[in-house]
C-alpha cells in the first residue's frame, strides 16, 4: 500500500535537521516530499509556489519570531498549520497556541511529533476536502439551478401531492404567473376529472413501491381550462435535505430516447461508465431491506487501486483518470451477471454481489485479484500494472443498515491493506457485536418490560416567558430505569422504538400518564400547568389517535387547551397529509401545535402554509456558541420577526447560560428552555415567577 503523501515546508537551520524529521514523519504513516526555507526569503518563495501540508518550524534555532512566520502565510493566502519545534518549550503554552501555532513540541520528542504530523496532516487533509466539496457543492446547486431554470421539460417538486417547487417551464403550461402561486396546490387540480380516479391509484402504488422512471398518461388542465395530453415521469429526489418526488411532464411527441439518455446519464459515473454512487447507495439500501426480509442474502466488496498515489505522481491526473476508466471496463467484464459496480470515489470502487457465501465469495474475491494484477496499462509509451485490495461484508437477515454496511466492508479492507496490501478480507462480526436488528429486539423487550414493571418514568422541563408572563408550562421528557435503577435517556432507546411498533406504544403511555399528571394538578395552588408532548411519526399516522386521545381526556375530565403537541418538522414534512388532520382535530379541541426543530432549510416558513402552527421551536443548532454567533443570531432575529408577523409564538430550547437568554430577549424570542433554567426533573415545580 502507498502511504499519503505529505509535502511538509521545514524551517530549519541544517539538512540533518530535516532528515530527523523526515524519518518520524515516514514512520507516522506517510510518503514524504519536503521542502525547506531558512530566511524569509526563501519562506516567501516557498509560499508563492505552492500550499504545503504543515509548517515545520524550528523558531529558536533559526531565531524567527512566531508572529512573522503567520503573517507571511496570511500575505501569501495559504491556509497551512504550524508545529513549532522549541529546545526548551515553556510550561505554559497559550502564548504560542493563541499565536496561531496548532501544536509546540519539545525537539527531541519524536513520539509527540509523530503524533502531532498525524493528527495536524490528516486534519488538513480533511479541510481540504471539505473545501473541495463545498465547491463542488455550491457548482452543482448552481448548474441544478440553472437546468430547471432554462429546461424546455416542465418540472415540478410534490410532496404528498402539493407542489412546493416549479420551473418556468411548467408555471407556463399550466399558467401560473409565479412559483409562489403553485406552491400548495395539489397535483390533483391540474389533471382533469376523468382521470383523477387513475392518478390517485397510481400515487397510492408509488407511494409504496416509490420506483424511479414510473410514468403515467393522464389528461392535464391549465387554469383557464384548457385540455391537453400529456406524460407525467415520477422519480424520487429531494429539496432542502427533505425527500419529495420529481415530477417531469412532457407532452406526446417529446423524445424518448433523450429521455432514455437522460435517465442513464443520472445513474452512471461518466468517467467510468459504472454507476454512481447516489444510484448504488439506493440499490444497497434496497438490497440492505430485501435481506432484513429474508428475501436474498448479497454482499458488498470495497475494491480499492493500490500505489495509486505513485500512479498519479508518474503519470498525472489525466493519465491517473485513464487507468481508473479502464480498471472500471475491466471490473465490470469480471463479475457475475447482475452483479452493481460503482466508481464510490477516487480510486474505490464498490460492488453488490449476489455472491455471498464465503467459499464462492472468496472464489470471487480472487479472480478480481488475479486479473487486476494481470492486467497491463498502456501510458504514454509505458506500460505498467498494479494491484487491488478487497474487502466484504455480508448483507444478510442480520445485517446493519447500509452506513454500517459501508464501514464492515471498509475496516476488512483495512485489515487486508495491514496485511500488506494485495489481499481479500471479509469482515467478520467481532464477539459481541449485533445487527441492527437484535439491538431493536433487545430495546423492544426492555421498553415491554419497562412499562409491565413500572420503570418508565415522566420528567418535566419548564418553558419560560422571557417577558412577564408567568404561563406554567412543561416539555415533557421520559426515561427508563433499568435493572439497577439507572436512568436510561430517550435519545438512546427511542431511534429504536421508531423503528418498530414501540414508538405508538410509548406516545400513548406518555399522553395517558401525562393526562393523569395534569388531573392531579388540578387542584394545586399553582394551577394546571400547560403541558408540551412530542409525537413519534407512528403515532401521528395511525386513524384512532384522535378518537383516542379525546376518549382519554374525557376520562380525567382535562381540556384541550392544557396540551401542546410537538411534531418534529422533517415528520411533518414527510408526513404532511396527516399532520394537516391532526392539527385540524386538536384545534377542534383547542389544543394547540408546536413544529419542533424549526428553521433549517431555505424556506422553513414554507411548510407553515400547510401546518399553521402554534408555537415555533427553534432547531438547536442555533444555540450553538450564541453569544459569539452573530449568523445564528442575525437567523434567529428574521425568523422570530417573521413568526411574530404571522401570530406565532417563538421558543428556543438547549439555552444554557445566561448571556443567550439576554440576546433572545432582545430578539424579542417568547420562551426558552434548557438545563440553565432547570433540568428535566420528576416534579413539576418550577418557580415562573422568578422571571416575570
Amino acid at each position: 500500500m502507498v502511504d499519503k503523501l505529505l509535502r511538509p515546508l521545514m524551517l530549519v537551520p541544517n539538512l540533518n535537521q530535516a532528515e530527523e524529521l523526515i524519518s518520524s514523519i515516514k514512520s507516522a504513516g506517510f510518503a514524504v516530499r519536503p521542502t525547506m526555507a531558512q530566511s524569509d526569503q526563501e519562506l516567501d518563495e516557498q509560499l508563492k509556489q505552492s500550499s504545503p501540508d504543515v509548517i515545520i518550524a524550528a523558531l529558536e534555532q533559526l531565531d524567527f519570531d512566531l508572529g512573522t512566520l503567520m503573517a507571511h502565510i496570511e500575505q501569501a493566502g495559504r491556509h497551512v498549520p504550524v508545529l513549532v519545534l522549541l529546545d526548551h518549550p515553556p510550561e505554559d503554552l497559550c502564548g504560542y497556541l493563541d499565536a496561531g501555532a496548532d501544536d509546540v513540541i519539545k525537539r527531541d520528542n519524536h513520539c509527540h511529533f509523530k503524533h502531532a504530523i498525524a493528527r495536524t496532516a490528516n486534519t488538513q487533509f480533511t479541510w481540504r476536502q471539505l473545501k473541495h466539496a463545498q465547491a463542488t457543492l455550491r457548482e452543482a446547486e448552481k448548474r441544478c439551478q440553472t437546468l430547471l431554470a432554462s429546461s424546455k421539460d416542465a418540472i415540478a417538486y410534490v410532496t404528498d401531492g402539493m407542489h412546493i417547487f416549479a420551473n418556468p417551464s411548467y408555471l407556463d403550461m399550466f399558467g401560473f404567473s409565479d412559483s409562489e402561486e403553485i406552491e400548495g396546490v395539489p397535483i390533483m387540480d391540474l389533471v382533469t376529472h376523468d382521470d383523477q380516479g387513475k392518478l390517485k391509484t397510481f400515487l397510492r402504488h408509488y407511494g409504496h413501491e416509490n420506483q424511479a422512471g414510473e410514468s403515467l398518461q393522464v389528461h392535464l388542465v391549465t387554469l383557464s381550462g384548457e385540455r391537453f395530453d400529456g406524460e407525467l415521469a415520477f422519480s424520487p429526489a429531494s429539496i432542502d435535505g427533505e425527500a419529495c418526488t420529481q415530477i417531469v411532464i412532457r407532452q406526446q411527441g417529446d423524445s424518448k430516447e433523450l429521455e432514455k439518455q437522460i435517465n442513464y446519464l443520472s445513474q452512471r459515473d461518466l468517467m467510468t461508465g459504472l454507476y454512481n454512487r447516489k444510484f448504488f447507495m439506493d440499490q444497497l439500501s434496497e438490497a440492505n431491506a430485501k435481506a432484513a426480509k429474508g428475501a436474498g442474502n448479497r454482499s458488498l466488496l470495497s475494491i480499492v487501486l493500490d500505489r495509486f498515489g505513485e500512479l498519479k505522481e508518474a503519470f498525472g491526473i489525466s493519465g491517473s483518470d485513464l487507468i481508473l476508466a479502464e480498471f472500471g471496463k475491466l471490473l465490470d467484464e469480471n463479475l457475475p451477471e447482475g452483479d452493481i459496480a460503482c466508481r464510490f470515489e477516487g480510486n474505490r470502487f464498490m460492488v453488490l454481489s449476489h455472491t455471498w457465501e464465503p467459499k464462492s465469495l472468496h472464489k470471487l474475491m480472487d479472480h478480481l485479484l488475479d486479473t487486476a494484477s494481470n492486467h497491463i496499462y498502456e501510458l504514454d509509451n509505458r506500460s505498467i500494472s498494479t494491484t487491488v485490495t478487497i474487502g466484504a461484508a455480508i448483507i444478510d437477515e442480520n445485517a446493519p443498515g447500509p452506513n454500517e454496511l459501508l464501514e464492515r466492508a471498509e475496516r476488512a479492507f483495512t485489515q487486508a491493506a495491514e496485511a500488506g496490501g494485495a489481499r481479500a478480507q471479509i469482515y467478520r462480526p467481532r464477539e459481541g457485536e449485533m445487527s441492527q436488528k437484535q439491538i431493536d429486539g433487545i430495546w423492544t423487550d426492555r421498553l415491554r418490560s419497562g412499562i409491565k414493571e413500572g420503570r418508565l418514568r415522566l420528567l418535566f422541563q419548564p418553558i419560560v416567558s422571557l417577558h412577564g408572563d408567568s404561563a406554567n408550562q412543561y416539555d415533557v421528557y421520559i426515561h427508563l430505569l433499568d435493572e439497577k435503577d439507572n436512568a436510561v435517556p430517550a435519545k438512546e432507546f427511542m431511534p429504536s422504538a421508531e423503528r418498530t411498533d414501540m414508538a405508538k406504544m410509548l406516545d400513548r403511555w406518555i399522553i395517558h400518564n401525562a393526562l393523569q399528571k395534569l388531573a392531579e394538578t388540578a387542584m394545586d395552588d399553582r394551577g394546571s400547568p400547560t403541558l408540551f408532548i412530542k409525537l413519534s411519526a407512528s403515532l401521528l399516522q395511525d386513524p384512532d389517535t384522535l378518537p383516542w386521545l379525546v376518549g382519554k381526556m374525557k376520562e380525567v375530565h382535562i381540556l384541550g387547551d392544557r396540551l401542546v403537541f410537538e411534531i418534529k418538522t422533517g415528520i411533518a414534512v414527510n408526513h404532511l397529509r396527516q399532520t394537516r388532520e391532526f392539527l385540524k382535530g386538536i384545534h377542534q379541541l383547542h389544543s394547540r401545535l408546536a413544529l419542533e426543530d424549526f428553521g433549517i432549510g431555505a424556506n422553513p416558513f414554507q411548510l407553515l402554509k400547510q401546518v399553521p402552527a402554534d408555537f415555533l421551536k427553534l432547531d438547536a443548532a442555533y444555540m450553538v456558541d450564541l453569544p459569539n454567533n452573530t449568523e445564528n443570531q442575525e437567523s434567529i432575529k428574521t425568523i422570530t420577526a417573521q413568526a411574530h408577523a404571522e401570530g406565532r409564538l417563538v421558543i428556543a430550547q438547549h439555552v444554557e447560560d445566561p448571556n443567550s437568554m439576554s440576546i433572545l430577549w432582545g430578539m424579542g424570542v417568547n420562551y426558552v428552555q434548557g438545563n440553565f433554567l432547570q433540568p428535566p426533573t420528576e416534579r413539576m415545580d418550577y418557580d415562573f415567577s422568578a422571571l416575570s
